[in-house]
């Protein structure tokens, strides 16, 4: 239940698509296309008496598809941030939400700037799971290690806003931040 002095932030953001999900979403299309035309050739040819509409149903089908799998790759996570805890949804084409992960800020057991100098040891430090919530931009990252009850080792690399930061210090122990 919210008190009065509570600490409450979401932060919202798209994460940029890179040039190899470009190309995935251009070939999806590109398959969706050819794969309509294919079908609804064969059905006209070999299909007797129903071949138009086998094959005007074959295209809104396939076109249905590939619609729902070209916009698999338009990706918004959310953070929402309460007292120390985060939770991490994943938001596709702007109507499927899913909870990827949720973690206290007191259970980290390493907690950091993601850059240059510690992506080689983090990357190697062996965990269970791992979840990569980058925007795909030029923001800071972070990175988290902590216990999850379902996950067990887990490593987050996540990009939060200053406000979320500075109340993240409270909470994490000076040891933990790198």
């Amino acid at each position: 239940m919210a008190q009065i002095n509570d600490v409450f932030y979401e932060q919202l953001y798209a994460r940029k698509k890179t040039v190899k999900e470009y190309v995935i979403q251009a070939l999806i299309f590109l398959v969706t296309i050819a794969l309509s035309m294919a079908s609804f050739t064969f059905c006209i040819t070999y299909i007797k008496g129903f071949g138009l509409i086998m094959g005007t149903l074959c295209i809104a089908v396939l076109v249905y598809f590939g619609y729902k799998l070209f916009m698999k790759l338009d990706v918004e996570y959310e953070y929402i941030y309460l007292n120390g805890e985060i939770d991490i949804d994943k938001i596709i084409c702007r109507s499927e939400r899913s909870r990827l992960v949720s973690a206290k800020s007191v259970d980290f057991e390493q907690f950091g700037e993601y850059n240059e100098a510690t992506k080689a040891k983090v990357d190697a430090y062996p965990v269970n799971k791992r979840f990569d919530v980058r925007s795909n931009t030029s923001d800071k990252l972070y990175y988290a290690i902590f216990n999850h009850r379902e996950y067990k080792k887990t490593l987050l690399i996540f990009e939060p806003e200053e406000r979320i930061l500075e109340d993240m210090r409270r909470h994490i122990q000076r040891s933990v931040w790198h």
